[in-house]
């Protein structure tokens, strides 16, 4: 019964190990996991409010730009003095400037382009606290900790394994 219950928790840290990997190489410029059409938002101020909460994972829908309409909340890059946020705001107007390029005002005046629109909110999924977690984990010492140092001891622990194997087989031999 212990080998199931530690074969299970093995598991289960392998998969959340390889999720977290595949999510920091799947990073896009701002820094944020793309899988196809979906973004994963990690919700880490209080920008999103009241809409989402603070740990919140928001699985976000990018999909066509051309279908955003005046009215639509969305998600979106916005870039101050060095540093990637992400914000939401309902858009007030609309500029087809070419047929890959979209401008949006968001407010009375402020203007973004459709390369810098994640995704309208309606579309999007939140999971509470998952976040949180995953941005503990994506950061660069709780992946060091939590993910490669265990890692490390486990291959550790085997290559003793296998090594005191072979000496108990040379002993035996003689």
């Amino acid at each position: 019964m212990k080998r199931i219950i530690g074969n299970i928790v093995i598991t289960i840290y392998a998969l959340i190990a390889v999720f977290t990997t595949v999510c920091l190489l799947s990073y896009n410029q701002y820094k944020v996991s793309e899988f196809g059409d979906y973004s994963f938002i990690l919700v880490t101020n209080e920008e999103l409010v009241p809409n989402y909460n603070k740990g919140d994972l928001v699985i976000a829908k990018s999909g066509n730009k051309s279908k955003i309409e005046i009215g639509d909340n969305i998600f979106f890059y916005t870039t101050q003095e060095k540093q990637v946020d992400i914000a939401l705001a309902e858009v007030t107007g609309k500029e087809i400037v070419s047929p890959t390029e979209i401008t949006f005002t968001i407010g009375e005046d402020h203007k973004i382009s459709s390369k810098n629109v994640i995704g309208i909110s309606n579309d999007a999924k939140a999971i509470s606290k998952v976040g949180g977690i995953l941005s503990v984990l994506e950061s660069k010492w709780g992946f060091l900790f939590l993910i490669v140092f265990p890692s490390l001891l486990a291959f550790l622990y085997e290559i003793t394994v296998v090594f005191s194997e072979i000496k108990n087989a040379k002993k035996e031999g003689k």
